[in-house]
């Protein structure tokens, strides 16, 4: 198979999650705006529920099946071979799960509001059975998914603004996002189909399912962690407080969806390159990988800081301008999410040293259910205590795993050296020139529009007069690419 240009992949995939980016900040405001607190919180809580039963129906095969295929991706038989035990294992745990979901669901929720909601959520248990993006992911077919999924997304963008007009139209706005997983699932079924058959010759089912079952515990972490605070905050809270919760992660989230699209790029890449066993490249990669990371991930992690009380405003309205300090706090915990996506997916998963992470994951999540459940006894569960312990729970996890791999499988990774964390004290900048521009500017939309342009602009100076190792090298690359 023709080896695919790392750099094309990630332009790609940076091409997908900036749209991804920018398609919420459009349609957010109007949908926070026209659905209300309530309406939206209703709809989170929901999805909270629904999420805890996907986990099993997908059943890790998305992170596995990258990590297997980018292995075998040269031998067709294999691949084909592969493609069917997984996707006949995909029947099975989605058929599963939807009955049960079906019993609970009814039996806690059959009088309740968001019910219909959890019924219209349901039908992505049969979508999920020809989610078969881990194919293209493994043969880097990053130009299909990224053209997929914009032209996808465009169309769901019309709908939604055709038929969401109400805060009554809620259950209308999950039915959109069901159509929308539905057009861009079987879309790319029908486009790898085209190149991997099904060979249910010899497929084998028992072998995958340890490997699985640990994946699903450790790629799920967020039902120990913001997935449980969003759920206690809908039981014992209310759906208001669900929605400065979902609001504030739905941010940081998009936010962080660039960043990620870093790490995921070079999977499969590493994966090959340890099957290969080709330490010594996979270490020079895995280290340049995570200089570019943090690149970027400080600055927009401070820079969402010093923006958040006005940044729910503009992106909620004034209905959310409560849900400010939780934003703050998330904008901290995104540092926490993206050094343990690197240590957790980069070098623990690509290892296979699945298994210790799920003993991680476990004893942190507890912890913060621990928290929580503390928290709730003494009357002080809010959204922002609950994201609070969720970032608490996330730094053991980080600590834990950084002593695992530096300690007992002995990967010399340094994350916290000066060449990395300089970019930390570079961002920090912003928040005395954010502070002084509020002195000055006092409006809400002029004065976040403003620091982030500053902000932006002082961070590319200090890079370019300090001769940034990485500008220079994404500079030499424009520069390569202008010449042809």
């Amino acid at each position: 198979m023709k080896k695919k240009s790392l750099m094309k992949n990630a332009f790609y995939k940076i091409i997908l999650n900036f749209f991804n980016l920018m398609l919420p900040i459009i349609i957010g405001p109007y949908v926070y705006r026209t659905l209300g607190a309530e309406s939206i919180g209703s709809v989170k809580f929901a999805e909270s529920i629904f999420n805890y039963f996907f986990i099993f129906a997908s059943f890790g095969i998305y992170q596995y099946g990258i990590r297997e295929l980018s292995r075998i991706k040269n031998d067709k038989q294999k691949v084909s071979q592969m493609f069917s035990s997984l996707f006949v294992l995909s029947l099975v745990t989605n058929f599963g799960a939807l009955l049960v979901f079906f019993i609970v669901t009814y039996l806690g929720y059959g009088q309740d509001v968001i019910f219909p909601i959890l019924m219209v959520l349901s039908i992505n248990f049969i979508l999920n059975i020809f989610y078969v993006e881990w194919i293209n992911e493994a043969f880097e077919d990053y130009d299909f998914i990224t053209i997929k999924t914009i032209v996808v997304k465009i169309f769901y963008v019309v709908l939604l603004f055709t038929f969401v007009n109400h805060s009554d139209d809620y259950l209308i706005f999950a039915l959109l996002l069901v159509f929308s997983t539905l057009l861009n699932n079987i879309i790319s079924f029908i486009y790898v189909k085209r190149k991997v058959k099904f060979h249910f010759k010899n497929i084998t089912i028992k072998k995958h399912l340890r490997p699985l079952f640990l994946v699903v515990i450790f790629s799920n972490a967020n039902v120990l962690y913001s997935q449980l605070d969003r759920f206690l905050l809908g039981e014992f809270v209310n759906d208001v407080s669900v929605s400065y919760y979902a609001m504030s992660q739905q941010i940081m989230t998009l936010i962080n969806a660039i960043m990620i699209g870093i790490i995921q790029v070079t999977i499969p890449r590493l994966s090959f390159l340890q099957g290969e066993n080709s330490e010594e490249v996979y270490l020079s990669l895995l280290n340049r990988v995570v200089k570019i990371y943090f690149t970027i991930l400080f600055p927009a992690s401070i820079g969402l800081f010093v923006i958040s009380d006005i940044g729910v405003v503009v992106y909620g309205g004034q209905e959310f301008v409560n849900a400010g300090p939780v934003l703050a706090v998330f904008s901290l915990y995104m540092i926490t999410v993206g050094i343990e996506s690197i240590l957790a997916n980069q070098v623990i998963y690509i290892k296979q040293r699945e298994k210790i992470l799920v003993y991680f994951i476990f004893l942190c999540g507890f912890i913060n259910l621990f928290l929580d459940v503390l928290l709730i006894q003494l009357n002080v569960f809010t959204a922002l205590t609950a994201i609070i312990t969720t970032a608490v729970a996330n730094v053991i996890l980080v600590c834990l795993e950084y002593y695992y791999i530096r300690r007992v499988i002995k990967v010399p990774i340094a994350l916290f050296d000066m060449t990395k964390m300089k970019y930390l004290f570079y961002a920090l900048l912003f928040v005395p020139v954010a502070y002084a521009i509020r002195m000055v500017i006092t409006g809400t939309f002029e004065s976040f529009f403003v620091i982030i342009f500053i902000s932006a602009i002082l961070y590319l100076l200090i890079l370019i007069f300090t001769k940034d190792e990485i500008l220079t090298i994404l500079i030499d690359k424009v520069k390569a690419r202008v010449k042809k």
